[in-house]
């Protein structure tokens, strides 16, 4: 049996093989791509001609079509095409901006919730500030909420319109357990000094994240679920709200991050809570009848200032097993050691003390007073006690923003190569084409374009290059340790540039050889064009 045969052979059994799934098989890995892309598989066989009609799970990338006329008729047709009988388990829509996509991203959560969703991600930037639909609000099947802006631009999260939340809306989301808003407004159009509660009707919630939403119109916002179990605060700190109430009996992980100021004061009742993480510009404001079960600490606080509201907090936390605290925050304690005096050290359960800088520009020596490693260690003589250089932080830092430079740039490179490859491909489909007699000022047309495209080349290489010295920057001056963790990645990287940027050359050559081709068959037909007169 011929070689090619048996290859040939393969993939049909292959095929057969895949096509043989079940079809909720076959749904799930169908999920892992948009449904324009899974529709495009109906050419495989008979058996995929009909299969995303029953496709539970849907995925609208926005950037899947340029027009947004195209898009919204693309839209149309799937949902008026699918089983109407087979309901809708997950909705994400992505990248969703600009005029009128509002609309389109309203059609497709309206008949999402009509067929029982469970679970709807949104990355959406509104034409301008939207109230969100009435139907959102009230959904028996709903389990998974999340709305945002993480992967547009910091200047688009700033400065464009988002979902506004009125607090009249009703929230009637009884099966809800995890709601995750970025970029949202909570607001009150009655101006109230009092705590507002979105959330009272969610009581299965157990997971809530709240990011850079504004707040509007009420002075405090109070979560009071019996069931939550992880809170995330982050940015909450931009508009009127300046009480954060929060009520969880369940309560096992906090994490508060933003830039609070000493108005902005947090009233928590958590007495399960086990771990608490506070990162902020100032001291943290808390009000706590005690955190019994607490097990781990982590407090940040870049610009200390108040001596006394540091001791309150710490005081606090007099349960904790493991305390992280930055180097600002026992600077300004050894600076203040008459307050500590006549105090004992609140910590009779600590097992770990680790100290640590918030950022490499801290003029701290490093060192701990006497007096303040008697009061945070006398107690828990046992404990642990773990000093971070600042060296250590600084290489900590520069590991991590390296690894996550070899990781955009790599996703770059991977983008870049299937544009190149798809561009090949098509002009080799293009080669075997007819010109009509007006090639001569196509052929002018094409040359314009080719020089188009060997300026964005020149642009694209430039910048991986830039992109590469700047990791390469980065990696001398990391020790040996860490920079053992991230040279095979960055090895690998590198060559992986080298094959795109040998593609993006060849891509250009292939341009210029198709522009010769042309221009040796515009000069033959202009050769036989003219004909000997009679």
């Amino acid at each position: 049996m011929d070689s090619s045969d048996g290859k040939k052979r393969m993939n049909v059994e292959d095929d057969d093989r895949l096509s043989s799934l079940q079809d909720e098989l076959i749904h799930k890995i169908l999920s892992f791509i948009s449904i324009k892309h899974a529709i495009q598989t109906t050419v495989l066989s008979s058996r995929w001609r009909f299969i995303w009609t029953s496709m539970p799970y849907l995925n609208f990338p926005r950037d899947d079509f340029f027009e947004l006329p195209k898009f919204s008729e693309f839209v149309t047709r799937v949902l008026s095409g699918r089983n109407n009988q087979t309901e809708v388990s997950s909705v994400k829509l992505s990248n969703f901006r600009g005029k009128d996509s509002d609309v389109i991203a309203e059609q497709i959560m309206k008949y999402a919730f009509s067929h029982n969703i469970q679970q709807l991600d949104v990355e959406c930037l509104p034409q301008n500030n939207f109230e969100f639909p009435p139907f959102l609000f009230s959904s028996r099947s709903l389990k998974h909420l999340s709305l945002t802006k993480e992967n547009f631009s910091a200047y688009e999260r700033r400065y464009r319109s988002s979902y506004v939340f009125k607090a009249t809306s009703t929230w009637e989301l009884p099966v809800l357990t995890t709601l995750y808003l970025d970029g949202v407004t909570l607001c009150c159009d009655d101006n109230t000094d009092k705590c507002i509660d979105f959330f009272s009707k969610c009581a299965n919630l157990k997971n809530l994240t709240l990011k850079s939403c504004y707040t509007k119109g009420f002075k405090g916002l109070s979560i009071c679920l019996p069931l939550l179990s992880n809170l995330t605060l982050e940015d909450v700190c931009g508009g009127s709200v300046n009480v954060f109430n929060i009520v969880a009996p369940q309560l096992k992980n906090l994490n508060i991050r933003g830039v609070f100021t000493q108005d902005h004061q947090h009233l928590i009742s958590a007495p399960d809570l086990a771990f608490l993480l506070y990162e902020g510009l100032e001291n943290l404001s808390l009000s706590t009848p005690g955190f019994l079960s607490l097990e781990k600490a982590d407090i940040c606080v870049s610009y200390p200032h108040d001596a006394h509201q540091v001791l309150r907090l710490l005081q606090l936390l007099h349960n904790v097993k493991s305390l992280t605290l930055n180097l600002e925050i026992v600077e300004l304690l050894s600076s203040s050691v008459e307050l500590m005096s006549y105090q004992p050290s609140p910590f009779f359960n600590l097992k770990s003390l680790k100290i640590h800088a918030v950022t490499e520009f801290s003029h701290y020596s490093g060192k701990m007073s006497a007096e303040v490693k008697s009061y945070l260690l006398d107690s828990s003589p046992g404990a642990n006690l773990i000093m971070v250089p600042r060296e250590e932080i600084i290489a900590i830092k520069n590991t991590k923003f390296a690894q996550e430079f070899v990781s955009e740039l790599w996703e770059l490179l991977e983008q870049e190569k299937a544009r190149i490859e798809a561009k090949m491909t098509k002009t080799r489909e293009q080669g075997g084409a007819h010109f009509s007699e007006h090639i001569y000022k196509f052929n002018d047309m094409r040359w314009d374009y080719t020089s188009v495209q060997i300026k964005k080349a020149k642009e694209k290489t430039s910048d991986i290059i830039v992109k590469l010295q700047d990791i390469k920057s980065l990696l001398a001056e990391l020790p040996a340790s860490n920079l053992a963790t991230v040279q095979p990645s960055f090895s690998t990287l590198c060559a992986e540039a080298a094959i795109v940027m040998n593609k993006i050359t060849e891509c250009i050559k292939m341009g210029c050889d198709e522009n010769q081709r042309r221009l040796n068959t515009c000069f033959r037909e202009l050769a036989t064009t003219l004909q000997p007169s009679s």
